[in-house]
């Protein structure tokens, strides 16, 4: 018992005596236990010592030189000074009259030069550097607990590969690949901008480039830049083309104004005109060739006695400009009123006035429950007749409307208007997008973007449906209509028909094979004509699609063939085989067969003579 008590009392008084020895401990704690070369690493050195009274303090970093450079220090709590030499950094905290009663800590920041495993290690020393167990404060020895950090150096990433690449809202291609480093993309002329999404192949990685992009019209090249963790990196390219459809052509289309006889004259920039002293205003209409130009000074004009001069403005899609001047002499006197005329005054369809002038002939279209069309006019003369042909029950597809105007001297002008009414079994839509998922047919009408998005298209062949497109004039006229419905692409698909040359009719596409195309010719052949349509591919060579198709109310149809570039013509481009040459290279195969079978019969045919003269020759005479 007495033993007991004599151990009880010399804890009790160790405990007083060295209280550190159960609160003192300093350590080393690492940012990183895998740090990449040539990175920095911070290490974090904490001494405590519980409630003790620290006045100086003596502590040694040792570091393995061929994997670390020191490169500075930082006193969070307290100050001193820092000492580096030979792999070793001696910390000194001086008796600055300053107690530490909570404890130190300070940050030490390396760069890392290889891989590898290597330790840092810290320990107590005396004020000369000496490594010591303990060292003492106020006279009373601090037994100290170290621990030390060990650090697994590693080599930096090289992998630049991206995670993913997209265009929110499109579909690029070809379709994405870690190893696909080129991408194409189609957009409509009044899509801007684009927004480029890119992931990371690895979270160390870095994306330059991706975000939203502004686009200029043509073509638009966006770069992204994946770099790795060493610096390497690797280059995403995707080709965005924004349709460009503008134009410079500030030409006029027609050009009228009441009361005169003035009509567009092309290459003519200035117009004059007469009027008697009753006419106090005139109506200046105007179209441009270009559907998208804007027109300025046009209306109705008051007219002063004398001298009236108006000017047109024409501002082109693509910025051009053209003036065009009209001058109108207002007379102080009347003018005698023209009395024969075979012209129109003025002309409306549904209410819209229609451009007169040297102009004929219109494209207009109606929906599928219109039967007529509601005609207006006003002719030049009073002793004009006038008269409408095929204005009654407008069929499905094409119809020629004519309004005859006959004069009594017996001149004649007609006007024709081409009519497409809508099929009774099509939904007429206007964005692609509200296409529903059935096998009816449907119709749209877009004058301005042709491109059909890569979802529609796989709607089309997952439903096996027909898209009847329509691109129309500025009367929603048919300028031509595409049968969309095989060898559907899965990407974006551009369907223009531009018209390349206007002499012979040729237009350049991107239309797969095997889609019908319903071609206005804008009167280059009169109905009735005989034309041979060809394509021709991008070497150069010629196929003929049909040698004798006739213009039906200034339309053709024909089927693509996959061929970059068609020509509607009446020349013969190409060598045509006549009916008996036709024939022979129809029927060549069963004629060479005939032939050799012809060779062979007369072959056994001999043979068979041959063994039968012989057998009669070995017969005995008796």
């Amino acid at each position: 018992m007495k033993k007991i008590k004599l151990s009880l009392l010399s804890f009790l008084f160790l405990f007083i005596l060295f209280p550190c020895m159960v609160k003192a401990a300093t350590f080393l704690e690492a940012s990183t236990q895998r740090p990449v070369v040539g990175s920095d690493v911070y290490v974090l050195l904490t001494a405590r010592y519980g409630n003790l009274d620290i006045r100086e303090m003596y502590l040694r970093i040792k570091y393995d030189p061929s994997y670390f450079t020191y490169e500075e220090s930082y006193w969070i709590q307290g100050t001193g000074t820092v000492t580096n030499k030979n792999g070793y950094l001696y910390i000194k905290k001086p008796n600055n009259g300053r107690i530490w009663t909570a404890g130190n800590q300070m940050q030490f920041k390396f760069k890392v030069l290889k891989t590898g495993i290597s330790k840092i290690e810290v320990d107590a020393v005396d004020e000369n550097g000496n490594v010591v167990n303990s060292y003492y404060t106020n006279g009373d020895p601090i037994a100290q607990q170290f621990a030390n950090v060990t650090i697994n150096s590693v080599n930096p990433s090289t992998n630049t590969f991206i995670g993913s690449l997209s265009v929110e809202g499109y579909t690029i291609s070809p379709t994405f690949s870690q190893t696909t480093y080129e991408y194409r993309l189609t957009v409509p002329p009044n899509v801007s901008s684009v927004n480029i999404r890119a992931s990371k192949g690895e979270a160390n990685q870095t994306i330059t480039g991706d975000g939203v992009k502004k686009l200029n019209y043509g073509q638009n090249r966006a770069r992204i830049v994946v770099s790795a963790q060493d610096g390497s990196s690797r280059t995403y390219q995707i080709m965005i083309t924004r349709t460009d459809d503008r134009t410079g052509d500030t030409t006029l289309k027609s050009l009228a104004v009441s009361n005169t006889n003035i009509s567009y004259q092309k290459g003519k920039t200035t117009y004059d005109a007469e009027v008697g002293r009753s006419t106090e205003s005139v109506l200046i209409t105007a179209t441009s060739n270009d559907s998208r130009a804007t027109i300025v000074g046009t209306g109705t004009k008051k007219l002063n006695i004398g001298l009236n001069t108006f000017n047109l403005k024409v501002t082109s899609s693509s910025g051009a400009e053209a003036n065009y001047t009209i001058n109108i002499t207002r007379s102080n006197e009347e003018r005698n009123i023209i009395t024969e005329s075979s012209k129109l005054k003025t002309l409306k369809i549904n209410n819209m006035a229609l451009p007169l002038g040297t102009q004929t002939n219109y494209l207009y279209s109606v929906n599928k429950d219109t039967s007529s069309l509601p005609i207006e006019y006003e002719t030049e003369s009073e002793t004009a007749e006038v008269k409408i042909e095929g204005n009654e029950n407008l069929k499905e597809g094409i119809n020629l409307v004519k309004i005859i105007v006959t004069e009594k001297n017996k001149d004649k002008t007609e006007y024709k208007i081409v009519v497409y009414k809508h099929p009774s079994n099509a939904t007429l839509v206007t964005d692609l997008n509200t296409l529903l998922t059935s096998n009816i047919i449907y119709e749209t009408s877009n004058s301005e973007s042709h491109i059909i998005p890569q979802n529609i298209l796989n709607n089309l062949k997952t439903n096996n449906t027909h898209l009847y497109y329509d691109v129309v004039d500025t009367y929603g006229g048919l300028l031509y209509q595409v049968d969309l419905y095989n060898n559907l692409p899965s990407t974006d698909l551009d369907i223009s028909l531009t018209q390349e040359n206007e002499n012979s009719l040729t237009y350049t596409t991107k239309i797969p094979e095997s889609n019908n195309i319903l071609l206005y010719l804008n009167d280059k052949y009169q109905d009735g004509s005989v034309v041979r349509i060809y394509s021709c591919d991008e070497s150069g060579k010629y196929t003929l699609i049909t040698d004798g198709y006739k213009v039906n109310n200034g339309y053709v149809s024909f089927t693509t063939n996959g061929a970059p570039k068609y020509i509607i013509t009446t020349q013969e481009l190409i060598k045509e085989e006549g009916p008996l040459t036709k024939f022979i290279n129809k029927y060549k195969m069963y004629f060479i067969l005939g032939f050799i079978a012809l060779i062979v019969l007369i072959i056994i045919i001999k043979k068979i003579s041959k063994q039968k003269k012989i057998k009669e020759q070995n017969e005995p005479l008796y």
